[in-house]
């Protein structure tokens, strides 16, 4: 156990001679999703050659969750007046109270591209 981190001996069948998780292991496969947060895990099992198991239960232990992209909206012409008026609005709220940004929740949920068409029905990116 202390040699390895594992209880299993050279005598046993390890399944096909995939590693353990080590902490090497877990450096490849954080550097993997890190590198391509959309890769799936089971690329990232055959690509470090270990179990499929191993690669969620790294994830998970990062705190790393597949989150499903989801396309909501799009913005258009009309939409130019009213982020325009919010955009004075808010110039206005920081000149009456200089820190009025330190109590605004920003959020980046929008994904866009040139084209405007994706694909996402199998789409999973790891936060």
């Amino acid at each position: 156990m202390c040699e390895t981190g594992s209880f299993v001996t050279g005598m046993h069948d390890t399944g096909g001679g995939r590693s353990v998780r080590t902490p090497q292991v877990v450096e490849d496969i954080l550097q993997r999703v890190g590198d391509r947060p959309d890769i799936g895990t089971r690329e990232v099992s055959r690509a470090v050659n270990v179990p499929h198991s191993i690669v969620w239960r790294v994830l998970r232990d990062e705190g790393l969750h597949p989150y499903h992209v989801q396309k909501v909206q799009a913005l258009i012409p009309a939409d130019y007046a009213p982020r325009v008026e919010f955009a004075r609005w808010f110039l206005q709220q920081l000149a009456a109270q200089p820190d009025f940004s330190a109590h605004v929740l920003f959020m980046d949920e929008s994904t866009f591209t040139r084209e405007g068409i994706s694909n996402t029905h199998n789409l999973r990116v790891y936060f």
